[in-house]
């Protein structure tokens, strides 16, 4: 039987109640993420099906820096990675563990430009629409 995952709460209980982190870290290896942002995107498009040029385009992102960053060889900011996941068409949980996977914070709905965003995945929106409503509220749009 496959032993099932930690949550962050598991595990942030049990770093508070170490003595010795080393034992902490050995025991817990598996729990880590080890893989590089650009493998994690890279297995979204073979999970989904998507060509990496469709995700692009709907991504809104130049096309040569998206590919960059499907290469690994750029590292996305933030915006960026909203973008990807506009891009791939995730829903709010799928955002919210790709955000995490990029060292990032998930959307959080007592910030005035993510809650735009999380409407904008909630709603099956364009990332281009959702940049008319960021502009049109005076936010940054995720594009720029």
């Amino acid at each position: 039987m496959a032993n099932k995952e930690k949550t962050t709460d598991e595990l942030l209980n049990e770093i508070k109640n170490t003595h010795e982190i080393e034992k902490f870290i050995e025991k817990n290896a598996d729990e880590f993420q080890s893989e590089p942002l650009y493998i994690v995107l890279n297995n979204i498009l073979k999970e989904k099906g998507l060509k990496k040029a469709d995700v692009v385009a709907r991504s809104g992102l130049n096309r040569i820096y998206g590919y960059q960053i499907f290469a690994g060889k750029r590292l996305p900011s933030r915006d960026k990675l909203l973008a990807l996941c506009f891009g791939f068409q995730l829903d709010l949980g799928q955002t919210n563990r790709l955000l995490k996977s990029g060292g990032f914070a998930e959307l959080y709905a007592k910030n005035k430009r993510d809650s735009v965003i999380i409407f904008g995945i909630s709603s099956g929106k364009s990332i281009f629409a959702v940049d008319e409503i960021l502009f049109e509220n005076g936010m940054n749009i995720l594009t720029a």
